[in-house]
């Protein structure tokens, strides 16, 4: 019968947790840094060789589909604002990252909010992304953002047509939560506010 970790066993275990956790935490930082200088050698080495990028498989044709998708805007600022980590091992994680964008798109400014679905492996030189899948709360030209929050057809792409966006609209739990629409006087909104 194995014996129980020891205080020390427990402790050096609590503290390598705790180094996986900042470690990912940095990864995402740099990933976004990275985006948005198009340092691309830099953007290569946080992904693991077999990546997955959305319908995109390997890391030399995500790189490829980076540089095509970033060539389409001059300029863009990511930022990941909140995050939690599941380990299944030593060496997998998994993550949910909640982040926004803006880009800049044949002169018009894009606002994003998406959410990263992430699966991480720990490799000889540090933690990398094996899968990496996006959705998207809404893309909305800079103007179209007041407005157009409450609108099914929240991405928007300048030249595509809009799309219905992933969040929250097609999670079950918001689905189920949405049967009838919420009375306005339990928003705090007055009747006359409707139109507004």
């Amino acid at each position: 019968m194995a014996s129980a970790p020891s205080n020390q066993q427990q402790l050096a275990q609590l503290v390598q947790r705790v180094d996986d956790r900042q470690q990912l935490s940095e990864l995402i930082s740099r990933y976004g840094i990275a985006v948005d200088d198009r340092d691309f050698d830099t953007l290569a080495s946080l992904f693991a060789p077999d990546v997955q990028f959305q319908h995109v498989q390997g890391r030399d044709a995500v790189i490829a589909f980076y540089k095509m998708r970033t060539a389409l805007f001059s300029t863009s600022t990511h930022y990941a604002h909140t995050w939690h980590f599941d380990f299944s091992s030593e060496t997998q994680a998994s993550g949910v990252v909640s982040a926004s964008a803006e880009l800049c798109i044949q002169g018009q400014t894009v606002r994003l909010s998406l959410r990263y679905l992430d699966h991480y492996i720990k490799t000889a030189t540090g933690w990398v992304f094996r899968v990496r899948d996006i959705k998207f709360r809404y893309v909305l030209p800079l103007d179209q953002v007041a407005q157009g929050l409450d609108q099914p057809l929240r991405v928007r792409w300048p030249g595509t047509e809009p799309r219905q966006a992933d969040l929250p609209d097609l999670l079950q739990t918001y689905i189920d939560s949405r049967t009838t629409p919420a009375p306005l006087e339990n928003l705090g909104c007055r009747e006359s506010d409707r139109s507004s």
